[in-house]
């Protein structure tokens, strides 16, 4: 599965260059052999006023998977943060599933990051937030997944529903697969757990049998 993503955004850029970023990475993902094409829309929209992940920017985020599933013949997946209500998830993937094959989330959560005095614990204009990872996201991430699922069997669209986030046991990606999920997938915990993968494999085998 391919990555498409922007490219840092120009100074003399806008939304529609953003667009063709995108568009163009998911071609170059399509064009290596990828089979599907993720978009990653859970990142900061660097021309917004205030603090905003693109897929918050339901208009931006539909123009970028516009441009991406009338590129390429590959499914197209869009990755998305974490959600304020349920009705917020209902709303935004409503007007995204047009034009994606399935969802992804959650792949981290941004928060601000402090030091003990209070202040800003990285330096730089734009560092003040940071994308939580790891084992500690999956009460937040599992959520969102299965509201996603709930408004999946109600009806509301009928997309692949991919979970990451705090998968870092076995156990964890077995119990997402039966609450319905199509697929758990493992970023972080492989750094450190090689053989996830392999333990999980062990683990259907046993049971099929």
């Amino acid at each position: 599965m391919g990555g498409g993503g922007p490219a840092p955004p120009r100074p003399d850029g806008d939304a529609d260059a953003l667009v063709a970023d995108y568009a163009s990475c998911a071609a170059w993902a399509a064009e290596s052999g990828a089979d599907a094409v993720e978009v990653h829309l859970a990142v900061a929209d660097p021309y917004a006023p205030q603090p905003l992940m693109i897929y918050e920017n339901v208009p931006l985020a539909a123009q970028i998977l516009y441009s991406v599933r009338t590129g390429v013949s590959v499914p197209v997946l869009a990755r998305l943060g974490p959600f304020r209500s349920p009705r917020q998830l209902h709303e935004t993937a409503t007007k995204l599933a047009p034009w994606a094959g399935g969802f992804v989330l959650v792949p981290g959560v941004r928060r601000q990051v402090l030091d003990e005095r209070g202040n800003a614990a990285f330096e730089g204009t734009g560092r003040e937030r940071a994308e939580i990872v790891g084992a500690d996201t999956f009460p937040i991430a599992s959520r969102q997944v299965l509201e996603m699922l709930v408004w999946r069997r109600a009806g509301a669209w009928d997309r692949a529903v991919l979970a990451v986030g705090g998968i870092t046991s076995v156990e964890r990606a077995q119990w997402l697969l039966r609450e319905g999920a199509d697929a758990a997938l493992v970023a972080t915990a492989a750094l450190f757990d090689p053989l996830f993968a392999v333990r999980f494999r062990q683990a259907r085998a046993t049971a099929v049998a």
